[in-house]
């Protein structure tokens, strides 16, 4: 699975998710290695590329982020905000040093003064990060924040063992705890209610819940063992968040749901396209600029549309690919369903793909239809605290 190109529910995130990379709003998913010690099974690399220790160097990154900024220099961009969400693969696997050189490297060439609003955010599988090593960069580069993938008992009970005492320690060391969970079937086994109750116990302050996404990795056993229709998927996410608001109402914790808030967020928003794919681009390790796309209807991949090592960004982002992947974005990939939808402005499609006959639609459409309906109830057990939620 490729998840979101950005951490889904960060309460940090501004209210210009909206806005697109080429008016200073850039979710720059950060890939600079796929290296990973993992096997998980919604994974979308091969077990060469999460072997593959070959990483991008700072030098690269340094010429790529040159190019971004002399792209936002020429067409005058005073603020910008870069999420430098990194990803992979395990990110953490680069070590500390050479990950804090890294950052350095991003603040170095997307400096304050110029106008830029840099947050770090790292996702981890967290079970083999030595949280006492990492602490300064969770709290003193991601302020504090870390964000972690759940997927229940996907990977196995003594992974989530292991998964479990880490949140525990990361928690006591004061961090602001956030999940990712793609939802599959040993998820819905355990049922909306337990996960919820499980994560809140944890501590969890924010999760966002995703389609377990069909790839060249997991096709056949795999996949057909563990992927949720979409339609088990609303249902899943229609009790899960009545459960939130009966845990509110009952003074309880409960982590708040990114796709609940993502859905009201974007109904505020007067833009038909506010939730395409403008905001955010994937760096891969060879200085690639890519997004995930897919054939056969909806099997996942990554389309690479050019290298930002050695093209201006102005290029990269008027590249006849990535002009005719956004030009699939814009018309919802011709999907006639999707073209006559009223939430497809609000659903939380990723990225627009054949929809499956006889499913509910991939932007979840049952629990975006839920979630307006009830957005009053969401209100009063809010008490006020509504917080702004991108998907991208």
């Amino acid at each position: 699975m490729i998840s979101m190109a950005e951490p889904a529910g960060d309460v940090r995130i501004s209210q210009q998710h909206a806005a697109s990379i080429e008016q200073g709003h850039f979710v720059l998913t950060m890939m600079p290695s796929l290296y990973c010690e993992l096997d998980c099974p919604h994974c979308y690399l091969s077990t060469a590329e999460r072997r593959n220790p070959m990483r991008l160097m700072n030098l690269s990154i340094r010429k790529v982020l040159n190019n971004i900024d002399r792209f936002y220099d020429s067409r005058g961009i005073a603020r910008k905000t870069i999420h430098a969400y990194q990803y992979g693969g395990e990110p953490t696997s680069m070590g500390v040093e050479a990950f804090s050189e890294m950052l350095d490297v991003i603040d170095q060439c997307l400096p304050r003064d110029k106008g830029y609003d840099v947050r770090h955010t790292i996702l981890t599988a967290l079970v083999g990060v030595d949280l006492d090593a990492w602490l300064p960069i969770f709290r003193d580069r991601c302020g504090g924040f870390l964000q972690s993938s759940f997927d229940g008992r996907m990977r196995g009970g003594s992974y989530v063992r292991k998964w479990e005492e880490k949140m525990k320690t990361a928690r006591g060391m004061g961090l602001t705890l956030s999940t990712i969970s793609v939802i599959n079937n040993r998820i819905l086994a355990d049922g909306p209610e337990s996960t919820l109750a499980y994560l809140a116990n944890l501590g969890v302050v924010e999760a966002s819940f995703l389609p377990f996404m069909w790839n060249e990795q997991n096709d056949g056993k795999k996949y057909d063992a563990l992927a949720p229709t979409m339609s088990a998927w609303s249902d899943f996410m229609i009790a899960l968040s009545e459960n939130w608001i009966e845990r509110k109402a009952a003074g309880l914790d409960a982590p708040e749901v990114g796709q609940m808030r993502y859905i009201l967020a974007q109904e505020t928003m007067d833009s038909p396209v506010s939730n395409v794919a403008g905001q955010t681009l994937f760096l891969m390790p060879n200085g690639d600029f890519a997004l995930p796309d897919y054939r056969n209807g909806w099997q996942e991949f990554m389309n690479r549309f050019s290298n930002g090592i050695s093209n201006d960004f102005a290029s990269v982002l008027s590249s006849p690919k990535r002009r005719a992947y956004m030009r699939r974005q814009m018309t919802r990939n011709g999907n006639a369903e999707c073209l006559t939808c009223p939430h497809s402005d609000k659903c939380v499609m990723e990225f627009w793909k054949e929809n499956k006959t006889g499913d509910d639609c991939f932007g979840g459409r049952r629990y975006v239809e839920w979630v307006i309906a009830n957005k009053d109830r969401i209100s009063a057990a809010d008490e006020g605290k509504r917080r702004t939620f991108s998907l991208y």
